[in-house]
Formats: C-alpha cells, sequence, structure tokens
C-alpha cells in the first residue's frame, strides 16, 4: 500500500478509498478482492498484529451491566432493560421502487445495453437497501457495545423457524434466504 493506492498481483497500482488507518505495526496477509452486482469493486484487507494482553484477564463481573436480547416478531428485538428496537422496515420503504425497476428491466431485451444498465439500476436499489440495513445494525451494535459490558443474546435458528411458521418478506430476508 502506498498513500492511497494497493498493488495487487496481476493488476499492478489501483486506486483505493481507505475506511481507516492500517497501524504500522501490522502486518498485511491477505487481499480479498469482491465485485457488487452493481459494478463496485470492495477490497478486504486481512492483517496480522502482533500479540496483545487480553484486557478483560482477571476482571469480574458482579458490578458489571448486563443486557438481555431477545428475538420479537414484532420489531427487531426484545431487551431486557429497554422497550425494544423498532424495525424500520427499509424494504418495505424501498419495494415500489424495487418493483418498477425490475418491471422495466423486463421490457428490455436481454443482453441489450439497455438490459444491462436497467440491471445495474435494480442492484443498485437493492444494494442501497442492504447497506441501510448494516448501518442500522452497526448503529445499534455499536450503541449496545458502549453501553453494556455483557451481552447475552438468545440463540435460535432463525431458517428453521421461517420453514415452519411461513414468515413474510420482512423476515424472510433476516434469514438470509432470497
Amino acid at each position: 500500500m502506498n498513500g492511497q493506492r494497493l498493488k495487487l498481483p496481476k493488476l499492478k497500482w489501483i486506486r483505493m478509498k481507505k475506511h481507516r488507518e492500517i497501524p504500522e505495526y501490522c502486518c498485511l496477509k491477505s487481499v480479498a478482492v469482491s465485485r457488487e452486482p452493481s459494478g463496485k469493486y470492495y477490497a478486504s484487507l486481512l492483517c496480522e498484529a502482533p500479540d496483545c494482553e487480553n484486557q478483560t484477564a482477571g476482571k469480574t463481573y458482579g458490578d458489571a451491566r448486563i443486557l438481555g436480547i431477545d428475538y420479537a416478531m414484532h420489531g427487531m428485538a426484545v431487551f431486557s432493560e429497554e422497550t425494544g428496537e423498532i424495525n424500520v422496515g427499509y424494504y418495505r420503504k424501498s419495494e415500489k421502487k424495487l418493483a418498477w425497476e425490475q418491471w422495466k428491466l423486463s421490457r428490455c431485451v436481454k443482453g441489450s445495453r439497455n438490459y444491462l444498465r436497467q440491471r445495474r439500476r435494480g442492484a443498485l436499489c437493492h444494494e442501497k437497501i442492504r447497506h441501510q440495513r448494516r448501518n442500522f445494525l452497526h448503529k445499534l451494535s455499536r450503541k449496545v457495545a458502549e453501553r453494556y459490558d455483557v451481552v447475552a443474546v438468545e440463540d435460535i435458528n432463525m431458517k428453521a423457524m421461517s420453514q415452519c411458521m411461513h414468515f413474510g418478506k420482512s423476515r424472510m430476508k433476516a434469514t438470509g434466504r432470497k
């Protein structure tokens, strides 16, 4: 790496947007490059840091702040200390736009330039929904990690539950099914 550029074998130097600085004492182990359906490329850098001492060693949790999280059918989750977290429903909000983009794609001739352009627009809609969800979950997990010392989460198999209980669209996306 050199500033805002990354050298990859067979591709030489490519420009990149760095989201956080890599410490000098870390050693770069590997780079995984992935391509989104919208045409964007992402590089995931795996770095190895020298051994660090465990910061939680010898810590007692007698006066720790503990939070329990349980699955909720209506909403996202139920917390032991708070009322719960509202499920924003990004898929439902973008459903009309997504349906419109998919309808426009169905009217295009397969393999044409307009078909490829419209397919990219549909992929961008899906990507936006995915990023909205991920951003919401990152903010929520950050908030929980800052406030509590110990977090206990219910371990359930959402995929099996969705098959036997016939969840709707909102819950099917959470299980990883398409």
